[in-house]
């Protein structure tokens, strides 16, 4: 069975909201990591199971990725003709559109909050 993608975010991110979580995510043993991203994949698919997370993958090729920012936004993936990864603030103007890539490297964390048609 395939990790879910977003398993060691969310690793990650319990790591820092523990009292042990001083020491740095990247310095910790590789094998640390591995476990707690192992749980923390456990932990997805039980909400997946749930119906409380969205599953890592499009449902079908007519859906788009949801997407929250760490500052409460949320963006739509838009499919362009060449493969490329625009985004859209939830209030759908194409002309706001911008590049995923291009918000994630200005430091926006996003995360997959679930799909749309």
């Amino acid at each position: 069975m395939e990790q879910d993608p977003r398993a060691e975010q969310l690793a990650a991110a319990y790591w820092r909201n523990t009292e042990w979580g001083s020491a740095a995510w990247e310095r910790l043993k590789p094998q640390v990591r591995a476990e707690l991203t192992g749980q923390a994949d456990a932990w997805l698919r039980a909400a997946q199971a749930a119906g409380i997370a969205a599953p890592a993958a499009a449902p079908s090729e007519d859906h788009t990725a949801l997407w929250l920012d760490d500052q409460g936004g949320v963006w739509n993936d838009v499919p362009t003709s060449d493969g490329g990864d625009l985004t859209l603030p939830l209030v759908h103007a194409r002309e706001e559109a911008v590049s995923r890539r291009d918000l994630e490297d200005r430091g926006h964390r996003l995360t997959l909050i679930g799909w749309t048609r």
